[in-house]
């Protein structure tokens, strides 16, 4: 095994028949199931500040499963990386338990990296594309890829960790918005997209600064540091409309008054459960809040989408927590 995961030797066809595929509902507790729709919600939004209304459905499908490949390689690198460790404190994972074999589960990983830059650039190669954009939505996507190999690496556990781990997310909502830009009528980079990509970024480099030490006792300041950028993420998210044009989109809720209070609202809740581990920072406190912070960003994309296209766009975004949160009651989120 240890030659497997190094890539030194070869595998003859007696290692073969010892690799284990595991189920689907294996691959689903590897890939994180319930986290998969925050990606979307992410997805959605960004499609929706560059003005794209989720049109075309030819652009935005195969972005969408692009968005898809980068995020389950990482999460399933991740336990690839973690083998060690998971087998000490998670021996229930799918690959702790070898009910997947971790050669397997690298070479798909990397396999998905490898997809969707492809998916982006065939995206925008069979479409009248703007080259500018093109290039830039390529460009986002194979640093995307590069970031989620970086993050799972030996930086994983450095000070640069969770800020790959931001970044990631940045770049997932570029690619995307670059994406839509290249295939529509847009010739001018909306200035909220950035300012949105850079908002989600901070907010997750902040529950991961914040999941550290999740399954120990954590501790205090570094949970409260983590927070801190979490709240800083969301005080960009409720920015966004700011940065907008003064030929703008009709706004749904006011700019300065209703759309900044339905992130606060929102926020207050990430940052009352946050609290709550602060003050107990046990494993099961510090795991529910990250659970709750993550799964939240699905309300932090509806509100998002509520602003920039109207309440029934809002509503398909929050209708994601439906899967979301019966996905979570059968599959762990962190």
């Amino acid at each position: 095994m240890a030659n497997e995961l190094s890539g030194e030797g070869k595998l003859d066809s007696t290692d073969l028949d010892r690799l284990h595929w595991g189920t689907l509902r294996d691959w689903a507790q590897l890939v994180r199931l319930p986290t998969v729709f925050t990606l979307f919600s992410d997805c959605l939004a960004a499609a929706i500040v560059v003005g794209s209304q989720w049109q075309p459905v030819t652009a935005l499908i195969p972005t969408l499963a692009a968005s898809l490949c980068a995020y389950w390689a990482g999460m399933i690198l991740n336990d690839v990386v973690d083998l060690e460790e998971d087998k000490q404190t998670r021996p229930a994972r799918p690959l702790a338990s070898d009910r997947i074999s971790p050669v397997i589960a690298g070479h798909v990983a990397t396999g998905m990296l490898l997809i969707g830059p492809i998916l982006i650039l065939a995206t925008t190669t069979l479409h009248a594309s703007q080259p500018l954009w093109m290039v830039t939505a390529f460009f986002a996507a194979v640093l995307l890829s590069l970031c989620v190999r970086f993050y799972d690496s030996a930086l994983k556990r450095t000070p640069l960790g969770p800020v790959l781990m931001g970044l990631c997310r940045t770049l997932n909502i570029l690619m995307v918005g670059c994406t839509l830009l290249a295939v529509g009528d847009t010739e001018a980079l909306p200035k909220p997209l950035l300012v949105f990509a850079a908002g989600i970024g901070l907010y997750i480099m902040g529950v991961t600064v914040y999941a550290r030490r999740e399954e120990q006792e954590s501790s205090p300041p570094g949970l409260v540091f983590g927070l801190m950028l979490e709240v800083t993420g969301l005080i960009l998210v409720g920015w966004c409309p700011f940065w907008a044009e003064e030929s703008g989109p009709a706004w749904t809720l006011n700019p300065q008054g209703g759309y900044p209070l339905l992130i606060g609202l929102i926020g207050a809740t990430v940052i009352q459960r946050g609290f709550a581990g602060v003050l107990h920072p046990v494993s099961r406190k510090v795991q529910l809040a990250v659970k709750h912070a993550i799964l939240t960003l699905i309300l932090i994309d509806a509100a998002v989408v509520l602003m920039w296209a109207g309440p029934w766009y809002g509503i398909a975004v929050v209708i994601l927590l439906l899967p979301a949160l019966t996905s979570a009651m059968r599959f762990r989120s962190t």
